[in-house]
């Protein structure tokens, strides 16, 4: 597109909300179409993340005398390890993120249940906080069977909140174009 496409285009207050918006819900749909793809693509950039910081902070160690810590040169040697195994196996990574996820919701759960017994004689709605521990350790359990599924949750959850912001956009700029015709904004 050209300078003066781009300028037209976007003369209208609201345009860059409703296409900011468009995108969202496209790549929202897309993660939610290609699910494993998107895990894929997320374990391997943390892989990148991963190699990228632990180069840095071994380099840090070096070339910061002052500054020099054993333990900072062995994360980073653990994070480069990391970033390595998350790109050579990107299966076994996105399996140990669903493990983590899992096992939090394991313990939130177990503890949720045992703060809502303790609680049963003095909250009146004890009930729901127990539902809800339940439902949490139901849901670690699944997660730790399957491991690939706490990370396709957060894609899932990841996809929702792009499609939800995309139609927020959209909304948002629908409003400011139709103020826009009934108002000047600009003081032309």
């Amino acid at each position: 597109m050209s300078d003066t496409a781009d300028r037209r285009m976007f003369k209208t207050p609201g345009t860059a909300l409703l296409v900011r918006g468009a995108l969202a819900i496209v790549f929202g749909l897309l993660m939610l179409v290609l699910p494993s793809a998107t895990a894929f693509v997320v374990v391997v950039m943390f892989g990148f993340f991963a190699i990228i910081d632990g180069i840095t902070s071994v380099a840090h160690y070096f070339y910061d005398p002052a500054g020099r810590s054993r333990w900072s040169v062995a994360g980073g040697f653990i994070s480069i390890a990391a970033g390595i195994v998350a790109i050579a196996w990107p299966g076994l990574t996105a399996a140990a993120i669903g493990v983590l996820i899992g096992l939090w919701a394991l313990v939130l759960g177990i503890s949720q249940i045992i703060l809502a017994l303790a609680a049963r004689t003095f909250v009146r709605s004890w009930g729901i906080w127990l539902l809800v521990g339940l439902v949490t350790t139901v849901f670690g359990i699944v997660v730790l069977v399957n491991p690939g599924l706490g990370l396709l949750g957060l894609v899932a959850m990841l996809a929702t909140f792009a499609i939800v912001t995309g139609l927020l956009l959209i909304v948002s700029g629908i409003g400011l174009r139709k103020l826009a015709h009934t108002q000047p904004l600009y003081g032309h």
